[in-house]
């Protein structure tokens, strides 16, 4: 991955706080930090079950 500030090498690092710990993309020039986006609810295994039955019912209807 590269970084979108600077264009340099970008690595995976772990970050540890007292109560969580955190992996986040890290640039190896410039140092800037870029946290990954968590998976909106909407996106979960469940959810896409059911809106792909929902799909198929509302197609069943017409």
């Amino acid at each position: 991955m590269k970084c979108p500030k600077c264009a340099g090498m970008m690595v995976i690092q772990s970050f540890f706080d007292n109560f969580t710990n955190s992996d986040a993309w890290k640039c190896l020039n410039c140092g800037k930090i870029i946290l990954p986006r968590e998976r909106p609810l909407e996106m979960d295994s469940f959810s896409l079950f059911y809106q792909q039955n929902k799909c198929y019912v509302e197609k069943k209807k017409t």
